[in-house]
């Protein structure tokens, strides 16, 4: 019974000491730096086709506000296409082949001038 309950506080102790899972590679922070509101983000696997999109938010995304996107494990590699679409605008951006698993972090946007959108990766 002694080796039994040394071998249990063993175990115990190892488990404690065992680092947690990591989250996953592709998981990603979006922080709408537009100036706009943003109703749709979706994200799908290059081979999906531009057709199949789920939407990540709950809500609109105001500006300077910002969404934790998490993968599942389900979902198979590190290169993404990226859609954004406006709440008060019939337009879309998307940003084809995207590599999550080198980012933590992508930083709409906005540039009124050329009217154009892009990300600032981190």
């Amino acid at each position: 019974m002694k080796h039994f309950v040394s071998g249990l506080i063993a175990i115990a102790l190892s488990i404690a000491a065992t680092p947690s899972l990591a989250a996953d590679a592709r998981n990603v922070t979006v922080v709408n730096e537009t100036g706009h509101a943003i109703k749709f983000l979706g994200f799908n696997a290059p081979d999906d086709g531009l057709d199949e999109w789920e939407d990540e938010l709950d809500k609109v995304l105001q500006n300077q506000a910002s969404t934790y996107v998490e993968f599942d494990d389900d979902d198979e590699g590190c290169v993404w296409n990226i859609r954004v679409d406006w709440k008060n605008y019939d337009e879309s951006v998307l940003w084809k082949n995207v590599n999550l698993c080198k980012l933590t972090a992508l930083r709409l946007r906005y540039d009124p001038g050329t009217k154009t959108t892009s990300f600032l990766a981190e």
